[in-house]
């Protein structure tokens, strides 16, 4: 019989979900969801889990996901909701198109919302559980990517709702602010574009970009009974961007002693 208990990971196929779906399997039985059917069995196979293939902007697909999850595989007790897309550029207002602004908006707020409405729901009357959303940097600060920022301030705040919501039936929400990550696909379009990688270390305070397995470790945290008495807050997992950011104004972060 199976003991651990069982996490879904949204979006695990690959970068940011698939790093929280091998880290989260070290301690609980996962579902990685995603709408890529092939990585989606891939991750799964690799850490022993369930792959279900799904897109997350439909409520019918989302519905079914979790039902399939409390019927065939277990009670949902945490969940780490990483589906999402980039905005890959920046478009002034005046001409950005706007079926690809709702397209964005579909899967980083809407897709965020219907996994956390349903899966909440069941944790909820389960009497506990856990849910950590994937915000971004981005939703904490001006920025040119209109859409996607939107939806990462969006996150941030359908979090603090969600968490004062179910927190009297044992449900925590918590969200994390990812900056710079070097994912596969970030590494590919810096490869692509030959973008100058030094202009965003010089901007965090330490030096560096992000690895998603830093990410997946802050969400094994907080699905973790370690942090039982945290809800409804952001942990920014950026090498200190947000900090060392508006250092620039004075000449930049010092250097090391």
């Amino acid at each position: 019989m199976e003991s651990r208990p069982v996490a879904l990971v949204t979006g695990g196929a690959g970068g940011i979900g698939e790093a929280c779906a091998r880290r989260l399997a070290e301690t609980h039985r996962v579902v990685v969801c995603d709408l890529d059917a092939g990585g989606t069995q891939r991750v799964a196979e690799a850490i022993d889990g369930v792959g279900i293939t799904c897109d997350v902007t439909s409520e019918k697909d989302v519905r079914a996901c979790i039902d399939r999850i409390d019927a065939e595989v277990g009670s949902l007790r945490a969940m780490v909701n990483c589906a999402g897309i980039i905005q890959e550029r920046a478009f002034p207002p005046e001409t950005f198109d706007q079926d690809h602004w709702d397209q964005v908006q579909s899967v980083n707020t809407r897709g965020t919302w219907l996994f956390c409405r349903f899966a909440g729901a069941k944790m909820a009357a389960l009497g506990g559980g856990s849910i950590v959303t994937i915000s971004s940097v981005a939703g904490h600060r001006s920025w040119p990517t209109h859409s996607y920022a939107a939806s990462k301030a969006a996150v941030l705040s359908l979090t603090r709702g969600l968490a004062a919501e179910w927190g009297r039936s044992g449900v925590r929400v918590n969200s994390i602010s990812p900056g710079f990550t070097l994912t596969p696909r970030l590494k590919e379009l810096i490869k692509v574009r030959d973008w100058d990688t030094s202009t965003i270390e010089n901007q965090t305070a330490l030096g560096r970009w992000v690895e998603p397995e830093e990410i997946a470790e802050a969400a094994a945290f907080l699905v973790s009974d370690s942090s039982r008495g945290i809800t409804g807050i952001d942990i920014p997992v950026d090498a200190g961007w947000l900090c060392g950011i508006n250092w620039l104004s004075f000449g930049g972060v010092p250097e090391g002693r």
